[in-house]
C-alpha cells in the first residue's frame, strides 16, 4: 500500500515538474512575441486544468494573438479559469458580459464576476464593480449577490486549487 501511494506522488510530482517547465516555456515564448509556441504550450496546461493558462489562453483568443480572435473561445477559457477563482480571468469575463462582448448585455452576471475578482482582491475590478452597480436595480444587485455567495460557499468547499501556479508571471 505504501509502495502504491509513493507511486502516486511520484507520478503527481513529475507532472508538476513537467507544468512548470511548460509554463516557463510557453512565458519565454509569449515574451519573444512567438505567440503561436506560446499558444502550443499554454494550450496543454489549459487543457491539464491550470486556471493561470486557462486565462492565459482566454486573453490570447480575447486580443487575436497567435489565434484568430474570437470572442466565444476567450469566454470558454475565461469562464473555466473563472470557475477556478482566477481573478483576472472573473474580471475579464465580467467585462464581457458588461460590454456585450460575444454575449448579450447582463449586468446581473457582469457584477457577479467582477463582484468575486474584487473579492479576490483584483483592484481593477473595484471601480468597474461601482460602474456596474449604478446600472443596475436593486433586485438584479440582490440576485447577483445571491449568486456571489453561492460561489463563495462552494469554493470553500473545494479548497484552494492545487493547479495554481504563483510564480509564474503574468502577461
Amino acid at each position: 500500500m505504501a509502495a502504491r501511494h509513493l507511486l502516486i506522488l511520484s507520478a503527481l510530482l513529475l507532472f508538476l515538474i513537467a507544468s512548470a517547465c511548460e509554463g516557463q516555456r510557453a512565458d519565454k515564448a509569449y515574451v519573444r512575441g512567438d505567440y503561436q509556441k506560446a499558444r502550443t504550450d499554454i494550450e496543454f496546461l489549459a487543457n491539464g486544468g491550470d486556471p493561470r493558462a486557462q486565462y492565459d489562453l482566454g486573453l490570447m483568443y480575447d486580443q487575436g494573438q497567435g489565434v484568430q480572435q474570437s470572442d466565444a473561445k476567450a469566454m470558454e477559457w475565461y469562464e473555466r479559469a473563472a470557475q477556478q477563482g482566477e481573478p483576472r480571468a472573473q474580471y475579464n469575463l465580467g467585462l464581457m458580459y458588461l460590454n456585450e462582448q460575444g454575449v448579450p448585455q447582463d449586468l446581473v452576471k457582469a457584477y457577479y464576476w467582477i463582484s468575486l475578482s474584487a473579492n479576490s482582491g483584483n483592484a481593477h475590478s473595484l471601480d468597474a464593480r461601482d460602474y456596474v452597480s449604478e446600472q443596475m436595480s436593486v433586485d438584479q444587485i440582490a440576485d447577483a449577490k445571491r449568486l456571489i455567495q453561492q460561489y463563495e460557499e462552494q469554493a470553500a468547499q473545494r479548497g484552494p486549487c492545487v493547479f495554481c501556479h504563483p510564480a509564474r508571471p503574468s502577461y
